[in-house]
């Protein structure tokens, strides 16, 4: 579970990088979009995880009356997963529709695609 986190930590740090790459090219936006899948999956995987073994730490802790122990789940943890997972999602589906959906600016200056020209227009 540690080592999916700090790889989805870790990749999701790089991508915040190499994503404004993917704009001038769709071969570019297809590794960033793979390596932003990727670190998506870790993610969630962790925190799916995480989930799982927490609620079943806790049914085990609090299953033992005779040691009259109870535990409780954090729900501020819980929602920081969950949120952290739900971005990391959606960045990866934005960045995997790049690939396909949208013309790059190197294909609207040079007339391959028709696009807004509007947005890559120079003042």
């Amino acid at each position: 579970m540690f080592a999916l986190f700090f790889v989805g930590l870790c990749l999701e740090f790089i991508m915040m990088f190499l994503t404004p790459l993917s704009l001038f090219s769709r071969w570019a936006a297809l590794p960033i979009g793979i390596l932003t899948l990727v670190a998506a999956l870790a993610t969630t995987v962790a925190t799916v995880l995480a989930t799982v073994m927490f609620i079943i730490l806790k049914n085990v802790i609090t299953g033992v009356s005779e040691l009259n122990i109870s535990a409780e789940l954090g729900t501020e943890m819980f929602a920081f997963m969950w949120i952290a997972t739900a971005f990391a999602l959606m960045a990866a589906l934005i960045q995997l529709g790049l690939c396909c959906c949208c013309a790059s600016r190197r294909d609207v200056k040079k007339g391959k695609k028709r696009g807004s020209e509007k947005a890559y227009m120079e003042e």
